[in-house]
């Protein structure tokens, strides 16, 4: 018996707003799909946040319907609980996980003490509970009995061992039942594993794609994509599986030296038959005029279809050397004027321009047109 253990897959979300990582996100899930196909797995199971939000966009929908039927031609179940993000935030709304039950796509478990039998594994699951119903959900976890070790229980909670923050977890490994043999839990997006006496095992599988910049170290180190459960024998045993995702990287850039330091990562992450790079940049030196700096960024998009400007840590002179008198009796406009070109370094040309947006600014397509121009990029999506 051969169970696939996905999470976090997050259909529907578009990171930064870009029309290709919501594709990349649909990618993923495919890639998943295709695995269980190729492994002949008995089922799949996904401990949550299936989709980014609780009422997803048409594609998102189109996407898990098509790969869940491709999935159903195959004879492998899918069996899901909700996670934080696609439950329902208001009482009259429904899981998005029903509309797929309703077409026989998914096994929903709903009903944390009604199990699915997969062959002779028993699966239980708990959809998310927030922090305010902790106290509910370790009773629910207290009432749960199995009739043998050969059984799985799906979660989607923050573990204290995992993150020991205030509030940021529900649970710890001691409110668990222990007549598990396997855990399987959501909500976390890095993977992680521990090991139990008896030979159980609590496994978080993690988000098949990079979703959050502090997500990169994680991934770097174990990868990102799905678990294969192998339950052959009494202890089940597990299998880390990779795929292909859009790398994403954290790189320092000096600004004394910007034009090198931009061509060497060029020349480091220049992918040619890979997606290309997303890259979270971090500013070191000194300070420079936003327009200059911005401009001479736009190099990236040679090699990158994105980046931005995650920490600043350029240094601004002393203020002992830089006295600008701004004029105190004026209008608004001109004193925002005064501040572009005498203090950030706009150009005469540049400035009106700001203020003319700042005036026009219910105006959208002139506005972003405008800022296009400004920072020297064409009106277009870039994509790779």
């Amino acid at each position: 018996m051969q169970i696939l253990h996905i999470s976090d897959t997050h259909l529907g979300k578009r990171q930064y707003n870009l029309d290709f990582r919501e594709q990349d996100v649909y990618d993923t899930f495919s890639q998943l799909v295709d695995i269980a196909i190729k492994e002949h797995v008995d089922g799949i199971i996904h401990t949550g946040d299936l989709f980014d939000i609780n009422d997803p966009p048409n594609k998102a929908e189109i996407v898990a319907i098509r790969e869940l039927k491709r999935l159903k031609e195959f004879g492998i179940p899918f069996i899901v609980i909700a996670g934080d993000h696609d439950s329902p935030k208001k009482f009259t709304a429904i899981y998005p996980q029903k509309i797929l039950e309703e077409f026989d796509l998914i096994k929903f478990l709903s009903k944390p003490d009604t199990p699915y039998k997969l062959g002779d594994i028993t699966i239980y699951g708990i959809s998310h509970v927030p922090n305010v119903a902790k106290e509910r959900l370790k009773e629910l976890l207290s009432r749960l009995k199995p009739e043998n070790k050969r059984s799985i229980l799906l979660l989607h909670q923050g573990l204290k061992e995992v993150l020991p923050y205030e509030g940021a977890w529900q649970i710890q490994i001691d409110d668990l039942p222990k007549t598990f043999s396997y855990y399987a839990l959501g909500h976390f997006h890095t993977r992680r594993v521990f090991q139990l006496d008896g030979g159980r095992i609590i496994e978080i599988a993690g988000s098949p794609d990079i979703l959050r910049e502090e997500e990169i170290e994680g991934y770097e180190k174990e990868g990102k994509g799905a678990t294969l459960i192998d339950f052959s024998g009494d202890i089940p045993s597990i299998q880390k599986i990779n795929i292909d995702v859009r790398k994403q990287y954290v790189v320092t850039l000096n600004t004394n030296n910007l034009k090198e330091e931009i061509r060497k990562l060029g020349e480091k992450y220049d992918t040619k038959n890979e997606k290309k790079p997303i890259f979270h940049i971090i500013l070191e030196g000194k300070s420079i005029p936003k327009n200059v700096l911005m401009k001479e960024l736009q190099e990236i998009n040679n090699f990158a279809p994105y980046w931005r400007i995650y920490k600043d840590n350029t240094k601004e002179k002393d203020e002992k050397d830089v006295k600008i008198d701004l004029p105190t009796d004026t209008t608004i406009e001109n004193l925002i004027y005064n501040y572009l070109v005498k203090i950030a370094n706009f150009s005469e040309t540049e400035a009106r321009i700001i203020i003319d947006i700042i005036n026009r600014a219910d105006e959208r397509e002139y506005v972003k047109e405008e800022l296009m121009k400004m920072i020297g990029v064409e009106n277009d999506n870039k994509k790779d």
